[in-house]
């Protein structure tokens, strides 16, 4: 069974460093919640990752369809007051020149993309703590 990891590193503030193989990024809180707005909250960063991965397998059903243009994709969630989960996923895929008659298979090709199979189903969390 293959993994995947990511490490995460606060020095001061909020102001996250993480960092996904040689991949580096940035996550902070927003200014109203003390951070620094240096980089998107762990939750849009979530949200970016249903958006990527949509429009990477979006994409491919493209290229395998034989169509060409940039696939845009728009990714929404709700957060209720305060907000302390992420429900409610909504994500809207556009490739330009999809036939009609193949919108329904596109969708099912879309809707197999990792990020959004894991949304779609409960799983566990463990955390472990140390000092």
């Amino acid at each position: 069974m293959g993994k995947i990891l990511a490490r995460a590193q606060i020095e001061r503030g909020f102001r996250t460093e993480i960092q996904v193989r040689h991949h580096r990024m940035l996550a902070d809180l927003t200014s109203d919640k003390g951070g620094g707005d240096q980089g998107p909250t762990p939750p849009e960063i979530l949200l970016a990752s249903l958006a990527a991965c949509s429009a990477i397998f979006a994409k491919i059903f493209a290229e395998r369809a034989g169509l060409s243009g940039p696939i845009t994709v728009e990714a929404e969630a709700e957060t209720p007051e305060p907000p302390t989960l992420v429900r409610n996923f909504r994500v809207r895929v556009k490739i330009p020149g999809l036939p009609k008659d193949d919108l329904e298979k596109a969708k099912a090709f879309v809707e197999r993309c990792v990020v959004s199979q894991t949304l779609s189903l409960a799983h566990h969390v463990e955390l472990l703590l140390g000092a």
